[in-house]
């Protein structure tokens, strides 16, 4: 008996080697096979040929004739529903979230933006976000934006005319039109107050370390994260959310919905005390929108006020920050699973 893998590369609800699951599923060899995706995203809005994926395997094996539970598939995403298919395996990969402890620097808040947004990749949500950040609150925000995660002279898929079929409004094309026009946003290393013994090489043109910008967070008050996976029932924090907390700085999160319950559940602490977190009860433009009301109001305050509202975060920040440096990914996956 045979056991195959197949590796799923799946970006937002698409995969990208679709023939070669078909192959896969149909090969005629007897044996079981693994579908084994190497993220987070909800199995139940991932498309195959445009069409839903769970509901594809279910016709598939039917017509083919074969056992469903023959076919696992395994997944990273810590809150999946294991009802959408007989045979699911959930496995603990936040290795870039809990890795976070391994490249902090030193601590020295001194408050300069009032927002930082840190993009490698461009997604239609990261795209919207930032481009509206930086039309609201461009003097305000510390900002990095990459065209290519990889080289940053390629202009990648910026994902413009998926965030047109969602929210066809003027003024976020015309604010999204500005801003590629200004692309690739890199740090300059003069913004931050660096620590010379922290390590860092902030200087690097790559992401081989997320975790190398993580200088610049003293210089900022919120940290506007961009988390990737947000469509459906998914979550699987990474260095995206890490940094702040590691760096023991404030955030508000772009993800699936429920994503702030679910870092509750694990014991994290956020922010609803000094701004509405109803927009955890959202997802896509919706929740975009609501960020933007956050973002918004964070605004009208002084540099001078935001050291202030630090300082009275400070339990919540260093509850967070110990939390973080003490939990591994299987226990992550343990509390989650309670």
């Amino acid at each position: 008996m045979m056991n195959r893998v197949i590796k799923l590369k799946v970006i937002e609800d698409e995969i990208m080697n679709e023939y070669e699951l078909i192959d896969a599923i149909a090969d005629p060899r007897p044996g079981s096979l693994e579908i084994f995706i190497d993220e987070a995203p909800d199995l139940s809005v991932i498309k195959l040929f445009g069409e839903s994926l769970i509901k594809s395997l279910h016709m598939l094996t039917d017509n083919l004739g074969i056992p469903k539970k023959i076919i696992k598939i395994t997944s990273f995403n810590l809150v999946q529903d294991l009802s959408v298919w007989p045979n699911i395996e959930i496995q603990h990969n936040t290795e870039f979230f809990t890795a976070a402890d391994r490249f902090e620097v030193a601590y020295a808040k001194d408050i300069k933006k009032h927002f930082g947004v840190f993009v490698g990749t461009s997604r239609w949500h990261r795209l919207y976000l930032a481009s509206m950040i930086d039309a609201r609150h461009r003097d305000k925000t510390l900002m990095s934006y990459w065209q290519h995660h990889i080289n940053n002279k390629i202009t990648a898929n910026l994902h413009m005319d998926d965030v047109m079929l969602k929210d066809a409004n003027e003024t976020v094309r015309d604010n999204m039109t500005n801003f590629i026009r200004g692309l690739p946003m890199h740090l300059d290393p003069a913004d931050i107050s660096l620590n010379k013994n922290t390590g860092a090489d902030i200087t690097r043109g790559d992401w081989e370390t997320p975790y190398e910008i993580l200088p610049y967070y003293n210089n900022i008050f919120l940290d506007v994260v961009c988390e990737t996976w947000h469509q459906g029932q998914c979550f699987l924090p990474n260095e995206k959310t890490g940094r702040p907390i590691i760096s023991r700085t404030p955030f508000i999160v772009y993800a699936s919905k429920g994503f702030l319950q679910n870092l509750k559940k694990i014991g994290f602490k956020t922010f609803d005390k000094w701004w509405s977190e109803e927009y955890d009860d959202y997802e896509g433009v919706k929740r975009i929108q609501r960020m933007l009301k956050v973002i918004d109001a964070i605004s009208k305050s002084s540099v001078e006020k935001l050291n202030v509202v630090q300082k009275e975060m400070s339990p919540i920040l260093e509850h967070n920050y110990k939390l973080l440096k003490s939990l591994s990914p299987k226990t992550m996956l343990d509390l989650i699973s309670k």
